[in-house]
C-alpha cells in the first residue's frame, strides 16, 4: 500500500507536488506517472464540481500519487464534501488565526478530535464497503491538514496556528502575501522575503513543515536553502510554458 502523503511529511522527506487547476484527471495521472508526489486540486482557482474533483481523485489514486484539494474557503460543509470525496488532505487559503485553523481541524476529524459527520457509504468509506472501525481508524492516521498562509494578517499568528494539534504542515503562498503587503506581483521584494523568512522561522519552530509555491529549478534550490524543502508547482504553467516553446520555436522556422 502507498505510504500516505501525512506520513511523509512526518518522517521529514523532501517532496514534489502541483496545484492542478485544468478539470482534467489526465493532468493528474501524469503527474503520478511522472514522479510527483503529490497533487493539490485546486477548487479555488480551478473550475472543477465535485464530480469532477472525485474522478480528479481516483486517477491520482491509479497513478500512485497522493490527491489533496485546495478548498474556496474554509466551511465544516465544504471540508466534508471533499474529505467524502476520498481527498487524503485539504490546503485551505488564507488562514489567519488560530481560531480558523482549529475549526479546520475540527471539520476534518471525526469525534472526539472534530465534528466531521459520518458517512461510511461515502467513497472515502469505499461505498460502505469498509467497517465503520476500519474507517475511522485510517481518516485519522491519512488525513492531512494544511493551512495557508498568504495574509499580512496572519503573519504575527503563525506560530500560534502552525501549533495547533492536527496541522500537519504549513503552505506559503507567495503571491497574495505580497499582495497583501503592498507589493503585487513582486514576491521578491525584500519585504516579502523577510516575511516568508519569518514564517519559516515559526512553522519549524513549532516543528511543522512549511511548504511554498515554486516556478522552476532555481527557485527550488533557494527555497530549500531557506529551509523549505515541500515544493509545489503549477501545472497551468508548467504546460502553458512548454506550449509556448513549441510555438515560438516552430513559427521561427524559415518558410518552405
Amino acid at each position: 500500500m502507498r505510504t500516505c502523503l501525512r506520513t511523509r511529511i512526518r518522517n521529514r522527506e523532501t517532496l514534489l507536488g502541483a496545484f492542478v487547476m485544468i478539470s482534467s484527471p489526465a493532468v493528474v495521472e501524469m503527474l503520478g506517472y511522472a514522479g510527483f508526489d503529490f497533487a493539490i486540486i485546486d477548487s479555488e482557482h480551478g473550475a472543477s464540481s465535485l464530480e469532477a474533483i472525485e474522478n480528479q481523485i481516483r486517477a491520482a489514486e491509479a497513478s500512485g500519487i497522493s490527491p489533496l484539494v485546495r478548498t474556496v474557503g474554509m466551511t465544516a460543509g465544504e471540508i466534508l464534501r471533499v474529505l467524502d470525496a476520498g481527498a487524503e488532505g485539504i490546503v485551505v487559503p488564507h488562514v489567519k488565526t488560530r481560531a480558523d485553523a482549529s475549526a479546520i481541524v475540527a471539520a476534518s476529524h471525526y469525534p472526539p478530535r472534530g465534528v466531521r459527520g459520518m458517512a461510511t457509504t461515502a467513497r472515502a468509506g469505499r461505498h460502505g464497503m469498509v467497517s465503520v472501525a476500519d474507517h475511522i481508524a485510517n481518516a485519522a492516521e491519512r488525513t492531512l491538514v494544511i493551512p495557508q498562509i498568504e495574509d499580512a494578517e496572519a503573519l504575527p499568528n503563525v506560530g500560534a496556528i502552525a501549533d495547533v494539534d492536527g496541522v500537519d504542515a504549513l503552505f506559503i503562498g507567495p503571491a497574495d502575501l505580497s499582495m497583501s503587503l503592498g507589493h503585487p506581483g513582486n514576491p521578491g521584494h525584500p519585504d516579502v522575503v523577510s516575511a516568508i523568512d519569518g514564517v519559516v522561522r515559526d512553522i519549524r519552530k513549532a516543528g511543522r513543515r512549511p511548504m511554498i509555491f515554486t516556478k522552476n529549478k532555481e527557485e527550488v534550490v533557494s527555497m530549500r536553502n531557506r529551509g523549505i524543502d515541500i515544493a509545489v508547482y503549477s501545472t497551468t504553467s508548467i504546460i502553458g510554458a512548454a506550449i509556448r516553446s513549441t510555438a515560438i520555436e516552430i513559427k521561427a522556422l524559415p518558410p518552405k
